[in-house]
């Protein structure tokens, strides 16, 4: 028992694993026992926690069946989430603490042959937060995320690259001339609408209606429709003529169209090579004076965060800095004074 009598009072002497030790003395048994009983409610989550033996392998299965397997990159997150507990050598989920999962993030992306960049482990990091609070969140676990609490390593922001005319004009010339004659058509679209690759390229007929492509399985889960330039419609009509309704327009694509990049030696951001083209549609949108709330529809971001990343390409975009600078009111007030 942890209450026993002692020649001074009562003393409650709670020893248990996963709650820090406790000593304390009381002047009766009954202020012992009511601590013992509150001391231990308060600690009930630790000692639950404990009993729980399920490994990080186990949640993760039972998190795929009740919710992983509906998003959009089930597979790949679910294989990237193994991965991580298999490297951590598949720990009891509840029993992983803060600090072996730094060193598991210092291990990544700093001592192997080829780390991982902050982006990528933060993404990693996130997806486990996310799984763990699922489960929280339907009542299968009933701890607390151990690595919650850790901050995301710190990413400078980088500017979104785009091409010049001059590189878009080289990217459909050799687009053109690929003996894979979806990727000039799928660029196209990319680049006049601002699709990511994969929506252009699983598009099928029934998509295309009235001067406009309609873009479905889009990463919000949410269709939307862009307009086209009706002499290009025509000929996207001429093009898939053959098709019914229901056939994909296009050839699977992108591992071509990487090629193509590659080989033209253009100096892309890393990570951008593949949203270049969509990048580029977002970014002339803005430096001509379009909307960014226009864009943000466009784009189909479901974040208005996500398009801000191309407001710094506005015309106007933060004009009063130079128009409000001290230079600029000194050199106002002299010119009043002549």
């Amino acid at each position: 028992m942890a209450v026993k009598k002692q020649k001074n009072g009562w003393l409650c002497d709670i020893q248990r694993n996963g709650v820090p030790r406790i000593r304390k003395r009381f002047d009766s048994q009954k202020e012992a026992e009511q601590f013992e009983r509150e001391y231990l409610l308060e600690n009930k989550k630790k000692l639950e926690s404990i009993s729980d033996k399920r490994t990080l392998n186990e949640l993760i299965k039972i998190w795929y069946r009740y919710h992983g397997v509906n998003l959009a990159d089930h597979q790949r997150r679910k294989k990237q989430l193994e991965i991580l507990a298999n490297d951590l050598g598949n720990p009891v989920a509840s029993q992983l603490t803060a600090g072996e999962f730094l060193d598991y993030r210092f291990k990544r992306t700093k001592l192997d042959k080829k780390p991982l960049t902050a982006k990528s482990f933060n993404n990693l990091h996130s997806y486990l937060n996310a799984m763990y609070r699922t489960l929280q969140n339907i009542g299968e676990i009933d701890y607390e995320c151990p690595t919650g609490k850790i901050n995301f390593i710190p990413v400078q922001e980088r500017q979104l690259g785009y091409l010049s005319l001059d590189q878009i004009d080289e990217i459909m010339e050799l687009a053109r001339s690929s003996r894979n004659k979806s990727i000039w058509w799928i660029a196209q679209l990319c680049i006049r609408t601002g699709a990511r690759w994969g929506e252009a390229e699983k598009l099928t007929k029934k998509q295309l209606h009235n001067n406009s492509v309609t873009y479905e399985f889009t990463k919000s889960k949410k269709i939307r429709t862009v307009p086209i330039e009706p002499g290009f419609f025509k000929q996207m009509m001429e093009f898939c003529k053959l098709k019914t309704p229901n056939d994909r327009i296009f050839d699977n694509s992108l591992k071509t169209f990487s090629g193509i990049i590659e080989r033209s030696d253009m100096n892309l951001p890393t990570g951008q090579k593949t949203h270049i083209l969509r990048h580029t549609f977002a970014s002339y949108f803005i430096m001509n004076g379009g909307n960014i709330l226009t864009l943000q529809k466009i784009l189909g971001h479901s974040d208005i965060k996500m398009t801000m990343r191309y407001a710094h390409l506005a015309p106007d975009h933060l004009k009063d800095a130079v128009s409000l600078s001290p230079i600029a009111i000194k050199e106002k007030a002299r010119i009043d004074i002549e």
